[in-house]
């Protein structure tokens, strides 16, 4: 049953336990590589009395590290004034003495910018009245000007708070509102284990690692093509050489193939391939074979063709080695062309041509990748949440972490048993995991579309043998089958299944619809692709 229930007060203290949670749990699996500032935060935060640390709590739930005290009213602080005085004793806040001052102005509304500054806000809109009071005050005079009449605090310790969040939720993007997702009843997640000898991070050095890469993604993407030749010398060196480490060399490979792009978007061909040579993830060498064709080096574009093709790192990056820069075989699809006259402007195309569908007789939905993604969910579920070791670390994560790795399947293929190994009962292992795990969030499943009638339909539509096949097709490579199926699943008037990919005027096949196109055309599957002018 949820905890929680909409538009009523949580239980007295519910926040601060989650804090509490939070730290115990990383002071349990990381106390040897916390510093001494982390260490401080976290006892400084578990000595606080009742009162002080829910309001901590709650300060920390809040999207914003500048809080106005005039805000601050909560029924489970006894005292608010004096849990603000433990806070800042305990240098976990500041009170209003800390804060640029952009921040500080923008606390208060027009009204009060014009009451506390008459002579330098009365024209224009808020952000250019705050510009020519900063203009004419330096950031202490301001300081003192707003403390008087609307005291803020500044949350000193939220650089600490995220770290913690880091190490428990294993990313830089989950805070404490996972919680009251969950407790609300929104978001189930699946019940499983949780090793606790095991942590993402092994020494301090890869979390620092971890960090720094985080930061030169921020980077890559706010210089964007603007960026200079001194700037990506010195992004290189931070990104260093090849990682042992998947999670790392992931994201190092990622900053790499960012800051490639960006270099080409400058006409920077040389760095970009560099930044692609160090690269070892898709579409690393896609992108240096589109570089080679443009410069016309023929040479070396072949090199790394062959190079794909001997040591493919994706079924993606395979079909584009084989097909880029070479004549054109005749296309294996069904083009059909229609006028659309009556199409409303306000209308997705899909959804027309859906409706055209039905007015024929079919049944059609416009699916997409939910299709396959959900079926593959329900017939592997238990291989999502097999207890494989490092795959989960905390309570609310909706896949396993390995789940796009290259070895998800064969590191599961001891503990899970194959479905593909007993087609007879794929239909109905997919039926009954539907019925037990509904509304249990999973990346891959859009419970919301794939009602237990949608589900019926399309499964009493499609023979075992097609789903046997649609199912090896995901399974070939998760990461890339994620994306690109037709936008279309449609039982026709006979009761058989079928799959239409819909093109606007001047809309072409990306390469991963392309790619599933051509696979299930190979299995024998009836795939059209419509073209609308």
């Amino acid at each position: 049953m949820p905890l929680l229930t909409a538009n009523q007060p949580p239980p007295e203290g519910y926040y601060a336990e989650n804090l509490t949670a939070v730290i115990d749990t990383v002071y349990e699996q990381y106390e040897d590589l916390l510093s001494a500032e982390e260490s401080k935060f976290a006892d400084s935060t578990l000595g606080l009395s009742t009162s002080a640390l829910r309001l901590f709590a709650r300060l920390l739930s809040r999207t914003k590290i500048f809080i106005r005290l005039d805000s601050l009213s909560y029924p489970d602080v006894d005292d608010i004034d004096i849990a603000i005085e433990e806070l800042s004793e305990a240098e976990l806040i500041s009170v209003s003495s800390d804060g640029d001052s952009n921040e500080i102005l923008n606390l208060l509304t027009v009204v009060e910018l014009n009451s506390l500054f008459p002579q330098w806000s009365r024209i224009g809109r808020k952000a250019e009245r705050v510009d020519a009071i900063q203009s004419h005050l330096d950031d202490v005079a301001i300081r003192r000007h707003v403390c008087e009449r609307f005291p803020w605090l500044y949350v000193t310790s939220s650089k600490q708070f995220e770290f913690f969040c880091l190490l428990f939720f294993g990313n830089s993007m989950q805070r404490l509102d996972e919680f009251v997702i969950r407790d609300l009843g929104v978001t189930r997640f699946e019940e499983y284990e949780l090793d606790p000898s095991f942590r993402l991070f092994g020494t301090r050095q890869a979390i620092d690692r971890y960090q720094e890469l985080a930061e030169l993604a921020e980077l890559v993407e706010t210089l964007g093509k603007t960026i200079t030749s001194d700037e990506v010398n010195t992004i290189c060196t931070a990104i260093g050489a090849r990682d042992e480490d998947r999670v790392f060399e992931l994201k190092r490979s990622r900053v790499l193939n960012a800051l490639g792009r960006n270099l080409e978007r400058a006409e920077q061909h040389e760095l970009a391939l560099e930044c692609y040579r160090s690269s070892t993830v898709h579409p690393a060498r896609e992108r240096t074979m589109r570089i080679l064709k443009k410069e016309g080096r023929t040479a070396d574009l072949e090199q790394v063709r062959l190079e794909i093709l001997n040591a493919p790192r994706s079924y993606e990056e395979h079909a584009f080695a084989q097909r880029f820069g070479r004549p054109k075989s005749p296309r294996q699809e069904i083009i059909i062309r229609m006028g659309v006259s009556d199409l409303k402007q306000s209308e997705k195309i899909e959804s027309f041509a859906a409706q055209l569908l039905v007015d024929e007789g079919a049944e059609a939905w416009h699916l997409e990748n939910l299709l396959p993604n959900g079926l593959f969910a329900l017939a592997y579920w238990d291989w999502l949440y097999a207890p494989v070791r490092g795959a989960f670390v905390n309570p609310f994560q909706a896949a396993p972490l390995d789940l796009h790795w290259p070895e998800f399947f064969d590191i599961r293929r001891e503990i899970c048993s194959d479905p593909l190994d007993e087609p007879s009962k794929l239909k109905s292992r997919i039926l009954a995991t539907a019925d037990r795990k509904r509304g249990i969030s999973n990346s891959l499943v859009a419970w919301s579309i794939l009602t237990p009638t949608l589900l019926d339909s399309i499964l009493n539509a499609m023979t075992t043998a097609q789903l046997s096949r649609l199912l090896s097709i995901a399974i070939q490579d998760l990461r890339q089958f994620r994306a690109g199926f037709p936008d279309l699943t449609v039982i026709d008037e006979r009761g058989e299944i079928a799959f239409v990919e819909v093109k606007g005027p001047g809309d072409q096949l990306r390469p991963n619809q392309r790619i599933w196109i051509e696979r299930l055309i190979e299995e024998k599957f009836n795939v059209y692709v419509w073209r609308f002018k």
